[in-house]
């Protein structure tokens, strides 16, 4: 009966002590810890590092660069897509960063205010988007989790050091979601003609979500909207005669359009109006008192379309002629580190 009693007792003993020995291996990480740059300490230069300002944190963060660069493909583009576009995407990305360093580095007045300290941040509407390893796994799901992470790791490693350059010099590689099916030329959407930034064919984009929207607006919040951004505009007459003018890019995209009036460009039609592109038409329902905007693709619609990098993936294209395709007259080149 104590014999008994003691194998009781022993088998009690291992119930307590294996959950413990599991949680305190399961511990042990398999990564570095992001560290925490104190803003008002400059940071000492360290090869393959990068300084990000995190937005959602308000904290600058010195990262791996290729962990960072993981964290932007997995946050800009569906882990789901074929190898070769998360490739392209990851090469792209980490050519966006290096130009800007690189202009940074030429003039350091030149790095904007929003990076509080850092060397680039994670607000998407001013840099690259961003996310966590810990929250793109929770976002994917227990099921899809360790397969997407991996596969993104593997775009990442596999083209380390690989970036676009044109004339020896790495490209401003922008990138969007959606063309319209033809991709545009720079100058149609920020100041200057950039040589490597044409407008191309982009097959495959109907297959995104986004490819076609709609947005309704009541008339009356359309000519508000117009006159508080340009008070010249007038509204007289028939609502079906507002519109006089209609101006197109290469690409297929609103470059002006007269409304009322007055001139706009496409894309500042695309901001008071917060539509997914500048490719896009009106129609007016004098009626009904409404206003439809139908549009096609999603983002500003220069460089690189993920979704037609997508296509092109399946259809056999490694990331190299991806880029090749949405960048004209580039090469891709290994360089022999990257530093900040």
């Amino acid at each position: 009966m104590k014999q008994l009693g003691y194998a009781v007792l022993f088998l009690m003993l291992v119930i307590v002590l294996i959950p413990f020995v599991l949680v305190r291996g399961c511990s042990q990480k398999d990564y570095i810890d992001d560290e925490v740059v104190p803003r008002e300490t400059p940071v000492q230069e360290v090869q393959n590092t990068i300084n990000v300002y995190v937005a959602e944190k308000d904290e600058v963060v010195r990262m791996d660069f290729n962990e960072y660069l993981k964290g932007v493909v997995a946050a800009e583009m569906p882990a789901s897509f074929h190898p070769e576009a998360l490739k392209a995407q990851a090469v792209a990305a980490r050519t966006y960063v290096y130009h800007r360093l690189k202009n940074y580095d030429k003039d350091p007045g030149s790095k904007p205010a929003e990076h509080k300290g850092g060397d680039i941040c994670t607000d998407p509407t001013h840099c690259k988007a961003w996310i966590s390893k810990k929250d793109a796994m929770n976002k994917w799901g227990i099921f899809s989790a360790n397969k997407y992470w991996s596969k993104i790791s593997a775009a990442v490693d596999e083209t380390a050091n690989y970036i676009i350059t044109y004339q020896e010099e790495p490209i401003d590689a922008v990138f969007h979601s959606t063309s319209s099916g033809r991709t545009e030329n720079s100058e149609e959407v920020w100041a200057n003609a950039i040589p490597y930034l044409r407008s191309v064919e982009s097959e495959g984009e109907e297959l995104s979500p986004k490819y076609i929207s709609e947005s309704d607006i009541t008339l009356e919040e359309f000519k508000e909207k117009l006159i508080n951004a340009k008070p010249g505009v007038k509204f007289t007459g028939d609502p079906g005669t507002y519109i006089e003018k209609i101006e197109k890019t290469e690409g297929g995209s609103v470059k002006t359009i007269r409304i009322g009036g007055c001139d706009f460009k496409g894309t500042e039609i695309r901001k008071i109006f917060e539509l997914n592109s500048a490719n896009f038409t009106i129609e007016i329902d004098s009626k009904k008192g409404k206003v439809t905007f139908h549009v096609k693709g999603n983002g500003h619609g220069v460089g690189m379309s993920q979704y037609g990098a997508n296509y092109l993936a399946e259809q056999g294209k490694t990331f190299e002629e991806i880029l090749k395709h949405y960048y004209k007259g580039v090469e891709i080149v290994k360089i022999d580190s990257f530093e900040n």
